[in-house]
């Protein structure tokens, strides 16, 4: 039996996986496992020449509501732990950009308010997209949308926003907070032991923008050595997190639990 699908059985399958894993306050790991074994029946029907359409039906949609109604669901506890968690990341990016822009003053009442919103419009946002996901021409990953969002949402708004809640950040706090997050984004690139320079660079990126304003709040950025340094924290990173990811013992990285 083949191990895999044919593309037109694979498309009829990716379509109703994003459909059912993209379901709002569905378990995800829940979902996970039941399209793997989705996976398996469909390989088997495939072997015994049924096409995926013929074996689920032509309406993936609603065998797709039947799938998710019958998934357990996120606990109130696990909404009020994703709330918090993503209520306090948005906090940060947008009280970060302030700051990054050069802000003497952060509002960091608006930045907590802006942290509030940001997360509602990405899941309006998924779940709007996943409506459609059985009926656009050409199907793309969810998480596309998150990006689009973050992208509409965060600069205009933040801008646009009015700014209140003002409050002059010490420097030593500025420069504890930036070098210990770009430690944290090493260490989780590190951790997920990618072994990509394409994904090392990009969290290099997001490093290199919390540590600059560490380092300028330290004096470190004015003349040509500060320039220099902007391009020498990025590579330098990437080279940790390139190199980190090839050395850290497999077993205790996150790809060694797939």
């Amino acid at each position: 039996m083949s191990e895999t699908l044919l593309p037109r059985n694979q498309e009829y399958y990716d379509r109703l996986a994003a459909y059912v894993t993209d379901a709002i306050g569905v378990d995800g790991k829940a979902a996970e496992e039941t399209m793997a074994e989705i996976h398996a029946d469909l390989l088997q029907a495939q072997a015994n020449g049924i096409s995926a359409a013929d074996y689920f039906g032509h309406d993936p949609k609603t065998i797709g509501n039947q799938l998710v109604a019958t998934l357990p669901h996120l606990t109130w506890q696990d909404w009020l732990r994703f709330a918090v968690i993503t209520w306090a990341i948005s906090f940060l990016v947008f009280a970060w950009r302030y700051i990054f822009n050069g802000l003497s003053r952060v509002p960091l009442g608006t930045a907590a308010v802006l942290a509030i919103i940001l997360p509602v419009g990405v899941l309006v946002g998924m779940a709007v997209y996943r409506s459609g996901t059985f009926t656009r021409k050409k199907f793309r990953d969810s998480g596309i949308v998150v990006l689009i969002v973050c992208q509409t949402m965060l600069l205009p708004v933040s801008d646009l926003f009015p700014k209140f809640g003002r409050v002059v950040i010490p420097p030593t706090a500025l420069a504890v907070i930036g070098f210990g997050m770009a430690l944290v984004l090493i260490g989780f690139g590190i951790w997920l032991g990618m072994h990509s320079w394409v994904f090392a660079a990009l969290c290099s990126v997001f490093a290199t923008l919390f540590a600059l304003p560490a380092a300028d709040a330290l004096g470190t950025l004015p003349g040509w050595w500060g320039r220099l340094l902007i391009p020498g924290m990025f590579l330098l990173f990437m080279l940790i997190i390139r190199g980190g990811d090839a050395l850290w013992p497999a077993k205790w990285q996150a790809k060694a639990g797939d």
